[in-house]
């Protein structure tokens, strides 16, 4: 396996620490699981494996722990008769839950690195010339700009609440920002694409008219929200498991039950003891709110959740593990 396939996680220790949080996870289901698709990628591979159905969460976790531990974990917004069936038009769609993504990133101008994991030297192209593979790219999430993703779920679930009468959840996507998510049934779940593009232009205040009092769309003109359009109007997304790990991160898909504050940290990560770290490069920089400071080739011994961030940033591998 190339180098340029190590930094998406494919390491025998991170999977296994993968596997041993999974083996007792709370993962967060929905009721009707048996109607719902699972899907998820798999360490060492870079496509999915969809049209997974399962009757219950240790059905689900049989799956995870012995076939196919996950890399990325999902299911489906979308409730159907026959959820295996591995024709979409035959699963028999029965209705969707409502989703909002909220992206940080496109929300600041984060640093961004693009290296060569072999020599370590930067490379503006997507290869470095003088080694011949492909180039790295890390990008540095600060709890600043995850601060400004909070606001517009904070804003999101204000507008959702008041002038649609929802009652949203909101989680920590894992990674970079937040997912909003709306239960739905009966006529809220069987919304077409076109009604859910007609609710995400509201809440992105596509075509809002001169005035800004009173309720509804009054009001709104100062309160434009950055949404993922394309997630919304999606009848049939997959949705990341609450309280399953995010590949790109091994953080946890955790929901918030205040949006008055949060912190990217260490305390999201669902690992404990140390582990040794190979970086890639020179750098410092801001991981989980600390500063860090790498130097390409010398190991140094860090928190397994700090760690296991580094690594699936694409910063360096994780050699060793030490409870």
């Amino acid at each position: 396996m190339g180098i340029s396939i190590l930094h998406q996680g494919q390491s025998n220790l991170v999977k296994s620490l993968f596997r041993q949080y999974y083996l007792n996870a709370k993962l967060e289901l929905p009721n009707d699981i048996e109607l719902r698709e699972f899907a998820l990628q798999p360490f060492g591979i870079d496509t999915y494996i969809r049209h997974l159905s399962f009757n219950n969460v240790e059905e689900l976790r049989e799956y995870i722990t012995n076939v196919n531990v996950p890399l990325h974990l999902f299911y489906s917004s979308a409730r159907y008769q026959l959820p295996s069936a591995k024709n979409m038009d035959e699963k028999g769609w029965m209705g969707s839950d409502l989703l909002f993504d909220i992206d940080a990133d496109h929300l600041c101008n984060l640093r961004r690195v693009k290296f060569c994991p072999v020599c370590g030297n930067l490379v503006e192209g997507d290869r470095c010339e003088r080694d011949n593979v492909e180039a790295l790219e890390y990008v540095e999430m600060t709890n600043e700009c995850i601060s400004r993703g909070l606001e517009e779920a904070r804003r999101l679930v204000n507008v959702l609440e008041n002038d649609f009468s929802f009652k949203p959840k909101v989680y920590f996507s894992g990674n970079r920002g937040f997912h909003v998510h709306v239960e739905c049934y009966d006529d809220c779940a069987l919304l077409d694409s076109e009604d859910r593009r007609q609710i995400a232009e509201y809440v992105m205040g596509v075509d809002l008219p001169e005035y800004d009092e009173g309720p509804g769309w009054a009001g709104r003109e100062k309160k434009v929200i950055s949404i993922d359009e394309q997630v919304t109007i999606d009848t049939k997304r997959l949705v990341r498991i609450p309280n399953s790990i995010h590949g790109k991160s091994g953080l946890i898909v955790k929901e918030l039950k205040s949006l008055d504050r949060f912190s990217l940290d260490e305390s999201l990560s669902p690992f404990s003891g140390f582990v040794v770290f190979l970086p890639y490069i020179n750098i410092e920089t801001e991981a989980l709110g600390r500063v860090i400071k790498l130097q390409r080739g010398i190991p140094i011994k860090l928190e397994a959740g700090v760690g296991v961030y580094l690594h699936l940033k694409s910063l360096g591998e994780v050699k060793g593990y030490v409870r």
